[in-house]
């Protein structure tokens, strides 16, 4: 489900942002503003579409008229030079709203296509890849709803939904071995650890958590953690460099792989956009 009020407030913003109602070709387009016309939203590579709720509010929160025809659904694959939607209305509104409309599909589109490669490589249902709270600001939502059409599991959407330790808290308090704490696998938010030698491991196993993340650990130490673990916790790989990492790990026992390249780095999909 899509929380409303975020899709709204952030097609809103994205609106007042290119101050769409001040739109200085209307002194030019005259009564030819309210003339119906008709666009449509072609591709130029193949992708995962994401973002038609964003794509439809960019139009309809200036006029309800608008009507939009879908010949794909959310999450489809869609091979390139295709006719994906039908926009009609009048010629102002579809000319004032279509960059910010664009903006949105193309961009999650891209993040949904790219994590979904990343998915196809990985191949093991056993191993969930998590996405990261590497986002762009206000935009989080888009980001790890892109990433979670294309099948990634979200991980924390913020700090209030999971308790994690990273290296930066650990030297806050001195050390994994130093920390007064001991987890209550009955609360109702997780606890995770990152760990970055294999010496850390049994001190942060000692507390509890319900997830250890092995931070750029090489391939032979991600097997000895493993080992070392046992079972006693859900263990969680960070650090990947390249795609052959991916490849390596998915043959390991592990139950997560987190990267933040899922929603960094991102190439938008190419589409037009042309009144017929």
């Amino acid at each position: 489900m899509i929380d409303k009020d975020i899709l709204i407030k952030s097609v809103k913003n994205a609106l007042k942002e290119d101050r769409v109602n001040k739109d200085l070709t209307h002194k030019v387009l005259g009564n030819e503003a309210i003339k119906k016309i008709n666009a449509v939203l072609t591709n130029k590579e193949e992708l995962i579409l994401s973002g038609i709720d964003w794509f439809n509010h960019s139009f309809k929160l200036i006029d309800k008229s608008i009507r939009i025809k879908w010949y794909f659904k959310e999450g489809d694959f869609i091979p390139p030079s295709q006719e994906i939607c039908k926009v009609s209305g009048t010629a102002k509104t579809i000319l004032s709203s279509e960059r910010t409309a664009i903006n949105f599909i193309q961009f999650m589109s891209g993040i949904s296509t790219k994590a979904k490669s990343y998915l196809d490589i990985l191949n093991n249902e056993k191993i969930q890849l998590l996405d990261t709270r590497k986002t762009l600001p206000g935009l989080r939502y888009e980001q790890k709803y892109a990433t979670k059409i294309a099948g990634i599991k979200n991980h924390r959407f913020s700090l209030s939904d999971g308790m994690m330790l990273k290296d930066n808290h650990l030297k806050t308090l001195g050390g994994v071995d130093l920390i007064n704490y001991k987890h209550n696998q009955t609360n109702k938010f997780f606890f995770e650890i990152e760990v970055k030698k294999i010496k850390e491991i049994e001190p942060a196993l000692s507390l509890k958590p319900d997830i250890l993340m092995f931070d750029n650990f090489s391939l032979s130490q991600i097997k000895k953690g493993i080992k070392i673990v046992n079972q006693r916790a859900k263990i969680e790989v960070s650090g990947l460099k390249n795609e052959k990492d991916l490849i390596n790990l998915s043959k390991l026992n592990i139950d997560f792989i987190s990267m933040g390249d899922l929603t960094k780095n991102i190439s938008s999909i190419d589409f037009s956009f042309n009144i017929i």
